[in-house]
């Protein structure tokens, strides 16, 4: 009787510690992505920035923000509607402050890219030429393996 209780309790302590190094195997692997993004080189940031903006001034130019949402991350598509773009954004088409003008145009960043608190990137900077002067303030998360935009802060004026 005894070889019978060895049997099943060595049974449950070795099903108990093959659960346990289950679970921190699997709490592990969770928490891999958060240590394993890599920040975009500075060309891809450079096409980050340029992409993002330029879709953001074609959306602004034309009054259509379906493509910007389309583009975007899964949380900003679950938070954005095209309806409240198009309100958000009409202080853009009403004083007219397009800058299509940028996409060749050197760009100061105002802080090195970094990931926030919340595991975004965020790419800052400003553009400036005769035209407009541009703040931007631009966050991204990792969705597809790709950088999407979750956030937009732009800031443009005509000098």
């Amino acid at each position: 009787m005894r070889s019978i209780f060895t049997s099943v309790a060595s049974r449950k302590f070795f099903a108990a510690i093959a659960l346990v190094m289950s679970l921190s195997f699997l709490s592990a692997m969770s928490l891999s992505p958060a240590y394993a993004i890599d920040l975009p080189t500075d060309d891809e940031q450079d096409v980050l920035v340029r992409t993002t903006l330029m879709t953001f001034n074609d959306a602004n130019m034309t009054g259509n923000y379906s493509v910007l949402l389309a583009k975007a991350s899964k949380q900003f598509r679950e938070q954005m509607t095209v309806e409240k773009l198009t309100v958000a954004f009409e202080s853009f088409r009403s004083k007219k402050l397009f800058f299509e003008g940028i996409v060749t145009d050197d760009y100061e960043s105002q802080q090195k890219a970094k990931l926030d608190s919340e595991g975004a990137l965020v790419l800052a900077g400003e553009f400036k030429n005769d035209d407009v002067q541009l703040k931007y303030k631009l966050r991204f998360a990792q969705d597809s393996e790709a950088w999407k935009v979750i956030g937009i802060d732009v800031d443009a004026k005509k000098p």
